[in-house]
């Protein structure tokens, strides 16, 4: 018989427990992770979470299924449950029981709803396909790191591959550098202009400080760097986790003088070459897009992404679970004004 088990994340978290997640995890051909222990602790250093719980299904002490779900503030003094890339395992008979332990948790804590963002086919009783907010975009542009890079270069628009050899002739060089105050006053610069020039958003610098210091003494990628005669033009933060490499953060110099020089290009190709060097089977750009949506502003960064693969990936719709629904009314309508004053009036 299958039984729930939940656990409050916090950094002293059993071993054995961490065990089963990452035994479950390998199984898969997208390792989440965002779905990991590790990951949860940093979120709260950076007091993005609340809090986190782990609630997992067990059947003769093997781990089938698990949803990591993270308390999140929402606004007017109240809280959602998120699962990001999660749950994990599709055990029917397991799920249907996460599903209704979800729910007992969820009360609990009093929180407005549940939100799931599965990277699987996982459909849970009770929930709808709707969303609060979306963390994963639902398109994303992958390369199979399987294939030998002559391959991945021919998946690649001409012009993608034309601009990695533009910056190879141009002396630019790439490396992934440690995490020091120079190297963070430098990325978060250069990331400043980018926000400026494609009107985003960004977390603190303390949070990309943390952030770094999770990758690094995880040993799952950090900070890269494309630099030309000693100036760096272009950086990005990437993931190594198991078979799943991501393009998690990226920045270029908004100086026409050095964009000419295609820096970004070849920061993205040395960091598919690290990924393959690391055994990662999937590179992940981690999202474009929607085809649908002309409007999208990631049409920018869509149109960069695309030159260097033709591969695209849609996920699993978002799906939610209400729990108190004139209070969800109330703050839905508050995150719609939201984000058509994000659309319409930048």
């Amino acid at each position: 018989m299958c039984s729930p088990l939940i656990l409050e994340i916090t950094s002293n978290f059993p071993a054995n427990i961490k065990k089963d997640i990452d035994t479950l995890i390998s199984l898969l051909d997208y390792n989440s992770i965002w779905q990991t222990i590790e990951w949860q602790v940093m979120l709260y250093e950076t007091r993005y979470v609340y809090k986190s719980f782990f609630v997992g299904i067990y059947k003769e002490k093997k781990l089938l299924s698990f949803a990591i779900i993270e308390k999140r503030s929402i606004g007017l003094w109240n809280y959602g449950f998120f699962c990001i890339g999660g749950p994990v395992g599709e055990n029917k008979e397991s799920l249907q029981i996460l599903s209704e332990t979800l729910k007992e948790i969820s009360t609990k804590e009093k929180v407005i709803f549940i939100q799931i963002e599965p990277l699987s086919s996982i459909v849970l009783a009770d929930f709808k396909i709707s969303f609060y907010k979306n963390f994963i975009e639902k398109y994303t542009a992958v390369i199979d790191l399987k294939q030998d890079n002559e391959t991945i270069l021919a998946h690649m628009k001409p012009k993608g591959r034309y601009n990695i050899r533009v910056a190879e002739k141009a002396w630019v060089e790439v490396e992934q550098v440690p995490l020091t105050q120079e190297y963070l006053d430098i990325f978060y610069s250069i990331l400043s202009e980018t926000l400026e020039r494609d009107q985003f958003s960004a977390n603190s610098q303390e949070y990309f400080r943390i952030f770094l210091q999770y990758l690094e003494k995880q040993n799952l990628g950090g900070l890269f760097i494309a630099k030309r005669e000693d100036r760096v033009i272009a950086t990005g933060i990437f993931v190594f986790y198991k078979k799943t490499a991501l393009y998690y953060y990226g920045a270029s110099s908004s100086d026409n003088t050095q964009r000419k020089y295609m820096a970004s290009y070849l920061l993205q190709w040395k960091a598919i070459e690290e990924a393959k060097k690391r055994g990662c089977e999937i590179f992940d750009f981690l999202g474009i897009a929607d085809p649908n949506d002309p409007h999208s502003s990631l049409v920018g960064v869509t149109d960069f992404k695309l030159k260097l693969t033709d591969n695209i990936r849609e996920w699993q719709k978002t799906q939610i679970l209400v729990l108190r629904k004139w209070l969800y009314l109330i703050l839905q309508g508050k995150q719609i004004i939201k984000m058509i004053k994000n659309r319409f009036f930048k």
